[in-house]
């Protein structure tokens, strides 16, 4: 978490020092100085930008050959019909005074009548274009981001482990990549879309130079082309070393829409009435707001505003020149005034690939930033798998003997040793409870036996073979673990409890048995039964029918989801704190009952409430990150040591409270 500030400084050094404070706490360094300028941008920018077409231009196969062919056959005819109306209405321009002269009837007016139909009919088939390009690049701007969303999940869910996925830059550019595909504004599939669009563009505005060349002369078809070209470049270098600042404010961003979820989202209204932190908050949205924005204006001013001024007058210079030598041979009878029109029309024909900036320009340089926060997102998570030693045995049926940490030692980054040395025998079919005190590592341990970290040092073994020897995914099947902050889906209660097995609910007849089968196990069928919808009832209220569950309700769903996952062939049942919501003695009840229906099941049971376990076949108690005693219950009493001096303490407060209760 950020630390927050609250004081209030302003002006440029004020908005770096913030955003360096920021970044810095999270563990990101931004230079805000660094700006990149156009002729930088010019000079030494051009292989990042040619790499970043060649990028795109890569995705536009995967809209599909048939839907890219004809969008850019569209797009051809799109880009040749505004010439062939610029040259049928210089032609009806030069047509008149003989039309004029000769009358109705004329061969003249026959002529002029047949030019101003194929006018309109030109003009018609501009118009009916437009729509049709339009529905060809949301097609494929929708295809490609479609793939781009399917390459996104497939990353977060690349390797078995979860430490990755707590990586805060890997964060910054999950939520700019989800934000941009989840709006479908500024995505990579704009971006390839605005590509496929320029090919229209390009072709008007070269055959706008061609017609210039053949009508009035060379020199004056190259100027025209290079003033074109000089606002589009221009701009375009200005843009691409724009749209990089928004690469460096990712995480102004991300905080800033935190703030915002915390103002709209109804997780945080409670706290945010009862201390009147709606003020704070909007204060602190604000800073965060403007740590985003400010950079983005600073950097528009110098690198648009300057530059702007300088290609523009190159541009305006050429075409001053291209349109007084055209009105001169005008007037001097070089060319005749369709000539001149042709000139003129064709010189505004030229000109507008500089207005299509907006329309694909700025879609394309965001949408790469959007692509390349996909590519980063792919490169690192395929590092972190690759990190991972596994091999191809297949754990199925295991454990049959027993599981063990051999010294096993593990850290979180940047803290210290959570486990230290840690050694442990979990004999297969028996439940083993392991207590300790908050913050001892019994939770990093089941992490570790999940296989969603790997230990520092140490190993782990299944019947005496190496953990690293599965493969990581067909172990974590082997795995049912529930732990303190498992899932709230708001979806139905069927599939809460049926994504323990999720290949059971292809079969809704036995998945509809089963699932009424672990909801009774768990005490859970009354109170689903009483849900407007039953087990088809969503678990949110925000959701038509949609309800929300207490603390306890909520867990005897996700234990239910568990037993579940051990009825599709889990062989190791995992509750880390299982009844933390429930009451002492519907705690003791319950774990009564749990003993009883697993029977037989290795299973691990993890509570810091030492009454509650005291049926499990062996107890271990964890301390420093080691095991400091282990036994049965009466054996651990027996001893008078760690176990029966936090049980007896344990004891006495319950005792305290159940006496004063009665009083």
């Amino acid at each position: 978490m950020w630390t927050i500030s609250h004081y209030r400084s302003r002006g440029r050094s004020a908005t770096v020092e913030r955003l360096n404070r920021f970044h810095g706490g999270w563990g990101m360094s931004v230079d805000v100085s660094a700006d990149r300028s156009v002729w930088s941008e010019l000079f030494h920018g051009w292989a990042d930008r040619r790499d970043g077409r060649l990028r795109l231009l890569r995705l536009v196969p995967r809209a599909g050959g048939p839907l890219v062919t004809l969008s850019v056959a569209i797009q051809v005819v799109a880009g040749t019909l505004p010439l062939a109306f610029v040259l049928s209405t210089a032609a009806v321009v030069a047509g008149v005074p003989d039309a004029v002269a000769g009358g109705l009837g004329s061969a003249a007016w026959i002529h002029l009548r047949g030019l101003l139909a194929l006018t309109a009919a030109v003009f018609f088939g501009i118009q009916l274009l437009l729509p049709v390009q339009e529905l060809l690049g949301n097609l494929i701007h929708r295809r490609v981001d479609d793939q781009i969303r399917d390459r996104l999940m497939a990353a977060s869910y690349a390797g078995s482990g979860v430490a990755v996925m707590e990586n805060a830059e890997l964060l910054d550019h999950a939520s700019d990549a989800t934000h941009r595909l989840r709006t479908q504004m500024w995505s990579p599939g704009a971006a390839v879309a605005g590509q496929v669009a320029l090919v229209s563009r390009y072709l008007q505005t070269v055959l706008a130079a061609v017609v210039t060349s053949v009508a009035f002369a060379w020199w004056a078809g190259a100027a025209l082309l290079v003033s074109a070209l000089t606002i589009r470049f221009g701009y375009r270098l200005g843009l691409s070393a724009f749209t990089q600042v928004f690469r460096t404010t990712v995480r102004a961003r991300r905080r800033s829409d935190y703030f915002r979820t915390l103002m709209l989202q109804p997780a945080a209204a409670k706290e945010l009435r009862v201390f009147a932190l709606l003020p704070w908050l909007k204060r602190e949205y604000t800073e965060a707001a403007m740590d985003n924005v400010k950079p983005v204006w600073r950097a528009r001013r110098r690198l648009f505003y300057g530059p702007y001024v300088l290609y523009v007058l190159v541009a305006f210079v050429l075409l001053i020149a291209v349109l007084t030598g055209a009105a001169r041979a005008a007037s001097a009878g070089l060319i005749g005034i369709g000539g001149f029109m042709l000139v003129a029309q064709a010189t505004s024909t030229a000109m507008r690939i500089g207005g299509f900036i907006a329309e694909s320009d700025v879609q394309t340089e965001q949408g790469l930033n959007g692509y390349r926060a996909v590519e980063y997102i792919e490169r690192i998570t395929a590092d972190a798998a690759a990190a991972v030693t596994e091999g191809d045995d297949d754990p199925a049926g295991l454990p049959t003997s027993e599981i063990r940490f051999e010294g096993v030692s593990f850290a979180y980054p940047g803290g210290p040793p959570v486990l230290d040395g840690l050694d442990l025998k979990i004999p297969a079919g028996q439940s083993l409870a392991i207590v300790g005190l908050n913050g001892t590592g019994k939770t990093t341990l089941v992490k570790l036996l999940a296989r969603l970290y790997e230990p520092t040092t140490g190993r782990l073994t299944v019947d005496g073979r190496d953990l690293r020897a599965f493969r990581a995914a067909a172990w974590q099947r082997r795995v049912a673990a529930i732990f303190q902050d498992f899932a709230h889906f708001e979806l139905p209660v069927r599939d809460n409890v049926g994504f323990g097995a999720i290949e059971m609910l292809d079969d809704l007849e036995r998945a509809d048995k089963v699932i009424a089968s672990a909801l009774d196990k768990v005490g859970a069928s009354d109170f689903v039964e009483g849900l407007p919808r039953g087990a088809g009832t969503p678990l949110s209220r925000q959701y038509t029918d949609g309800t929300d569950l207490s603390g306890g309700q909520w867990q005897r769903i996700a234990i239910a989801r568990a037993l579940l996952a051990v009825e599709g062939g889990a062989g190791l049942l995992v509750f880390d704190e299982p009844t933390a919501n429930l009451d002492v003695r519907a705690e003791v009840a319950f774990f009564d009952r749990f003993l009883e229906l697993t029977r037989g099941v290795t299973s691990i049971v993890i509570s810091h409430r030492f009454s509650t376990v005291r049926r499990a076949d062996r107890i271990v108690v964890l301390e420093h990150g080691r095991v400091v005693e282990d036994g049965s219950h009466d054996e651990l009493l027996a001893r008078d040591g760690r176990y029966a001096e936090l049980f007896h303490l344990q004891a006495a407060r319950f005792t305290g409270e159940e006496d004063n209760d009665r009083g």
